[in-house]
């Protein structure tokens, strides 16, 4: 089902900007965030404005850098019920479907 299951991760930076990518496992949408700070604050923003419009994924795929692995985003994946899986350390095929992404 479309939106079910959610990669993310941050490319950049270019033109002063990283972006935070969100690719659908499904359809392959990608959704496309510039950001000019990459706090989990701001990463968690443009995961409310995805999910305001896709609604809420079961399974959210990332990386583990910071903004994923802090206290505040786990207590937001929790908060909404989304099962948060991290790619494993130095392997970044784990979460192909955003690293694709990034060879666009």
């Amino acid at each position: 089902m479309p939106w079910e299951r959610i990669h993310i991760d941050f490319a950049g930076s270019i033109f002063e900007h990283m972006f935070l990518l969100i690719v659908d496992a499904h359809s392959k949408w990608l959704e496309v965030y510039p950001m000019k700070i990459t706090t989990t604050k701001k990463t968690i923003e443009c995961l409310r404005d995805s999910f305001a419009r896709f609604g809420l994924p079961r399974v959210l795929v990332s990386d583990n850098g910071y903004q994923f692995t802090s206290y505040e985003f786990q207590r937001f994946m929790q908060s909404n019920g989304i099962k948060h899986k991290t790619s494993a350390p130095f392997k970044p095929s784990s979460n192909g479907q955003a690293e694709v992404m990034l060879l666009l």
